[in-house]
């Protein structure tokens, strides 16, 4: 109601204004003409914000529908016709209320109002009706662009959480495989084991798929299941990470190293017969965070390894980093038969919220260990 009255007071003064300006070009100069042009202009137009909550309920109550048409459009004639004389009505009413002259006739006053401002009355009403039925479509239209978005959002979260979901269970099962042989040859190793699998699902449950995280804490889930892999592997496997120090606080996607991680153990330490070394390097560039893992034989000497790379755990993080950030990434595996493989990805640079931190970085992440 205020907003309707607001709006009213506005047209009020905007039509006491043409009338002000006009006065001049009339015949009889009128006294006063500024406050008699603004009286009957805001009575005007107070009236309608008096029925136009009425015609707004009207206009919804006999919109024309496919099938009701022909009903509606006479009803809604003939309330737009009873509006415009109860409009017409008061309006009169109250001049000859003001101003009871003898010889101000109320008949002959209702029918010259009549014929000179009836019509204009029907098509204040029909523009009433208007405006209210584009009221009504545009709050549908954001109505269904809010339930659009917030159906494509749950679709993003869950094609990400069914994605994570694929993303865990060659690492779950490398890591029981892992541990099953360590109980018997190793109980101190396997309990460690145990207790650093249990920190890595931890943290990858505690936060959802869409999470961003700081770089040093996904570095913290790599470095805890690297350890479950140095574990398994013995000697075969040595790391070291490469990390400029502006890169730590850059946000990445919760658990979006891991496949990477995954792709240098299945598609090199695993298959080399030798010491492997993985080597990780994050630098940001530009508006960019780089990140590059780098899987070579620790000895120089070893002979090339001829292998064909499985992509799979780089086709998954694509799938990700698509629908977090579409057309913004790049992941590439490239081969360097001899030199290794190295993996890189790319995304958008920002920084993530302090709150995402969970976990200290380790000192060994801030340089190469």
């Amino acid at each position: 109601m205020r907003e309707i009255f607001f709006l009213w007071t506005g047209v009020g003064f905007f039509f006491a204004a043409q009338r002000y300006l006009r006065a001049p070009s009339l015949q009889q100069p009128i006294e006063n003409v500024w406050w008699k042009s603004l009286a009957g202009s805001l009575l005007t137009a107070y009236i309608w914000a008096a029925l136009t909550p009425a015609i707004m309920a009207v206009a919804r109550r006999f919109r024309p529908r496919r099938g009701t048409a022909l009903r509606s459009v006479p009803l809604l004639i003939l309330a737009g016709a009873a509006a415009a004389l109860i409009h017409l009505t008061l309006t009169n009413v109250f001049w000859h209320a003001v101003d009871p002259a003898p010889r101000r006739d109320f008949a002959a006053m209702f029918l010259a109002t009549l014929a000179f401002g009836g019509a204009a009355r029907l098509a204040t009403f029909f523009g009433l009706v208007g405006v209210t039925w584009g009221i009504d479509d545009y709050r549908t239209y954001r109505e269904k662009a809010l339930e659009t978005s917030e159906l494509e959002r749950e679709l993003v979260q869950t094609q990400l959480e069914a994605l994570k979901l694929r993303l865990h269970p060659p690492f779950l099962f490398n890591a029981l495989a892992a541990i099953l042989p360590l109980i018997r040859t190793d109980p101190r190793a396997a309990a460690r084991t145990v207790v650093q699998l249990g920190d890595i699902l931890r943290l990858a449950l505690h936060n959802d798929a869409t999470g961003l995280v700081p770089l040093k804490t996904e570095l913290e889930y790599i470095r805890l299941y690297l350890q479950i892999e140095q574990t398994r592997l013995r000697d075969r496997l040595a790391v070291s990470f490469a990390i400029d120090p502006g890169a730590l606080e850059a946000a990445v996607p919760n658990l979006i190293l891991l496949p990477l991680i995954e792709s240098a153990i299945a598609n090199g330490v695993s298959v080399r017969p030798g010491k492997a070394q993985i080597t990780i390097q994050a630098w940001p560039d530009a508006d960019e965070l780089r990140v590059a893992v780098h899987e070579s034989p620790a000895e120089a000497a070893e002979p090339p390894m001829p292998v064909d790379l499985d992509d799979s755990f780089v086709q998954k993080t694509k799938l990700r980093l698509e629908l977090l950030y579409p057309g913004q990434h790049l992941v590439a595996l490239s081969d360097k038969l001899e030199k290794g493989h190295e993996l890189q990805l790319t995304i958008p640079l920002g920084a993530a919220s302090p709150r995402a931190a969970q976990i200290p970085i380790p000192v060994a992440v801030q340089g190469v260990a």
